[in-house]
């Protein structure tokens, strides 16, 4: 299955894709949202700043949010579910391809368990937590992580980017690795931890669960769950503000290509 067969289904109307760098998913025309002005060198398509656990909409303002290989970048994923939760209306969807660890480097890494994550949430834990850095760093499989360093260089490499990471955290900055690991299973149990914990005002239906999509890259899998909200949260809605936060920061290109934040 591709996306131009999924995406009419389930992500039609007003939403936001998150993280979507220089590859999109295609059939859709969201406000684009991310944490970085720039990866790797080259800008994001970002309309405007925000976090997967934090986006610039109010309560039930968009139909769908949709991700692609973002949720194992997320230290807290309920935490960003639950934002997600937050934004989408009563009936819209959550749209999220996901890699599956044994497709990509994290084959190696065992898989992260749901518990691990509910302790997340928990806890509060933020992008700049340092606990699966050396999980990351010296567990991956580096031939596929990075196939160009020489394989006598293979372990001074690793040791430097722990290490940088480990400064990062120290300084109280974010670092942008693969946090957790998944298969399909184990992100709708996710879903049903996070149900059964009450963690969002309502609950969440994994409608559609599809193994090794998109066809043309089959690396990861794709859920797809239905946002019903509660019987509170859908009065409060018709009361409440829609769309953009007044604060929301916006991305704009200048005259001189330059990339600058205003407000809305």
């Amino acid at each position: 299955m591709e996306h131009s067969e999924s995406v009419p289904r389930y992500l039609a109307g007003k939403g936001v894709e998150i993280g979507a760098f220089k590859t999109p998913i295609p059939g859709i025309e969201p406000v684009y949202v991310d944490r970085f002005e720039e990866y790797a060198g080259e800008p994001t398509l970002a309309d405007y700043y925000g976090d997967a656990c934090d986006l610039p909409f109010y309560d039930s303002s968009v139909q769908y949010v949709a991700t692609s290989h973002v949720l194992e970048h997320v230290a807290n994923p309920l935490a960003a579910i639950s934002e997600w939760f937050r934004v989408i209306k009563h009936g819209g969807h959550i749209y999220m391809v996901v890699p599956d660890r044994r497709k990509t480097f994290d084959h190696p890494r065992p898989l992260t368990d749901v518990e691990h994550m509910l302790s997340d949430y928990r806890d509060g834990v933020s992008q700049s937590d340092g606990a699966h850095v050396d999980d990351f760093v010296y567990g991956i499989d580096w031939n596929m992580y990075s196939p160009s360093t020489d394989s006598s260089q293979k372990e001074s490499t690793r040791d430097e980017l722990a290490a940088r990471y480990h400064l990062a955290v120290n300084a109280g900055l974010e670092i942008n690795i693969h946090f957790h690991t998944f298969e399909s299973f184990s992100a709708v149990a996710l879903i049903h931890a996070g149900n059964r914990e009450s963690l969002w005002k309502g609950r969440i239906e994994v409608v559609e669960v599809v193994e090794e999509f998109p066809g043309s890259t089959p690396n990861g899998f794709l859920i797809v769950g239905r946002v019903f909200k509660n019987i509170r949260s859908r009065c409060l809605s018709l009361l409440s503000p829609k769309g953009l936060r007044k604060n929301a920061r916006k991305l704009e290109v200048t005259k001189l290509g330059a990339r600058v934040l205003s407000h809305k």
